[in-house]
């Protein structure tokens, strides 16, 4: 053993806890474990949809000249966006652009989805677009609304909406 190193756990330390506990904590960290779960619930949705239509018609859609081959192709490609937005959050706006051109493309092969997963694909990239992952500690402590001199409360402009839509 090295003369001078101290092995012995800290005080309040428990077996286990280490720099994984710590970087938990951080608030980058916490950052990046949000997720705009109703966008990427709308765009996984949309893209089960459009995908559903020409999968359902299988039998009939892959016949020479038809477009049901570019309906798949959309779809997964919608669904791929919402999927791998759950995975990693960092790159959640450039695939909400993503899956709003390819929804929009969709109506070729798939008719969109029966129309609705185009318009789900649409929203729902839109909210991933528009997420920003700002830290909840100092969104909440600005977001805790103030009284004013008169008794009302004033709420900032981030108020509930964007709290339950993170």
């Amino acid at each position: 053993m090295v003369e001078g190193m101290d092995v012995r756990p800290r005080e309040g330390d428990s077996p286990g806890d280490g720099d994984r506990a710590r970087a938990k904590n951080r608030p980058e960290i916490r950052a990046m474990r949000r997720r705009p779960r109703a966008g990427l619930t709308l765009v996984t949705l949309a893209g089960l949809l459009i995908v559903w239509i020409p999968a359902n018609l299988y039998w009939l859609a892959f016949v020479p000249g038809s477009f049901a081959f570019a309906g798949l192709l959309f779809g997964s490609l919608v669904l791929a966006c919402g999927v791998v937005g759950w995975i990693m959050p960092r790159y959640v706006r450039l695939l909400g652009v993503f899956a709003i051109i390819v929804s929009i493309l969709s109506i070729i092969g798939a008719l969109g989805g029966m129309i609705i997963g185009m318009l789900l694909g649409i929203i729902g990239g839109a909210l991933c677009v528009a997420w920003s992952p700002k830290d909840r500690a100092t969104s909440e402590d600005a977001g805790a609304g103030s009284a004013s001199a008169g008794g009302a409360v004033t709420l900032p402009a981030d108020g509930m909406w964007n709290r339950w839509f993170r």
